[in-house]
């Protein structure tokens, strides 16, 4: 069952983006040459983008974010393979290939960004020209293990009905790892609300899932990107967001203080001028 969230900011509704995968997808057309295209990460939703798609609702873009299977309002599938990574990328070209523009700019968070990063060297590999043209990473998921601290050590080892059984345990390290110590106690309550549906099955299976990421062919993706990394993130340690800003050869990175990794939220005003820095680019 998923969590009602309400219709929130975001909104959207049900959509089938390819055959037999269906989406909550939320389009806004502004009738312009330029979109963007926000991507979640795991566990998260489309309505974290909340206070972007605010922001930029006063502006002529066009802006599309989408549920990922299993997250917010999209169906949840009792099936492994319905979290692999190369499933979910397929998604996310799916949902581009309906609405992408003149020029676009993709926004991704967390597991987001590996699922962005594995999408542009997949066109790559199939010597496609690209049709995004800058991309903004936040809390930039390693490229390497992605389990290490979103399933620690004997917790990633457990069956998923004991899983299931720890979950207070993983709930409150989650709280102190993904939040600035200073985050706003309401802001981190709703967020708690709005993810005590995300299934343990659907974590296993998105971290197990997880697409692999050729560190030399990154080396030649040619968008321009901006890469924001929290000051205080706990999941994702800041050296992560060097070395992948050091391998992207067009990439900025700003350290973000007084943020952990849930910086769209945390730090909103830092994450829309990053997004305006790659639309003015």
């Amino acid at each position: 069952m998923n969590v009602e969230i309400g219709p929130g900011i975001v909104g959207g509704a049900l959509q089938e983006v390819r055959p037999g995968r269906v989406l909550h997808v939320a389009a806004r057309d502004a009738g312009t040459a330029t979109t963007l295209f926000f991507v979640h990460g795991g566990g998260g939703n489309k309505e974290q983008w909340r206070f972007q798609w605010r922001h930029f609702s006063a502006q002529p873009v066009n802006l599309v974010a989408w549920d990922a299977v299993g997250h917010g309002r999209s169906p949840q599938p009792r099936v492994a393979s319905a979290y692999d990574g190369a499933a979910l990328v397929a998604d996310a070209e799916a949902v581009f290939a309906a609405h992408a523009t003149q020029r676009n700019i993709l926004v991704a968070h967390s597991y987001g960004t590996r699922l962005v990063l594995a999408w542009l060297l997949g066109e790559a590999a199939r010597g496609q020209g690209s049709q995004v043209d800058g991309v903004v990473l936040l809390g930039a998921a390693p490229l390497g293990n992605m389990g290490a601290r979103l399933l620690p050590g004997w917790l990633g080892r457990l069956p998923l009905p004991l899983l299931e059984l720890a979950r207070p345990i993983l709930s409150r390290g989650f709280r102190r790892l993904a939040w600035d110590r200073d985050a706003d106690p309401a802001l981190v309550a709703a967020e708690q609300a709005a993810t005590r549906g995300n299934s343990l099955f659907m974590m296993q299976a998105l971290i197990a899932g997880a697409p692999a990421i050729d560190r030399d062919a990154v080396r030649r993706l040619p968008q321009k990107t901006v890469i924001l990394a929290g000051e205080s993130d706990g999941l994702v340690p800041y050296v992560a967001s060097a070395e992948l800003a050091e391998l992207l050869p067009h990439a900025t990175l700003e350290r973000v203080p007084h943020c952990g990794h849930q910086i769209m939220m945390e730090a909103p005003t830092v994450t829309n001028a990053a997004i305006t820095t790659i639309l003015s680019g």
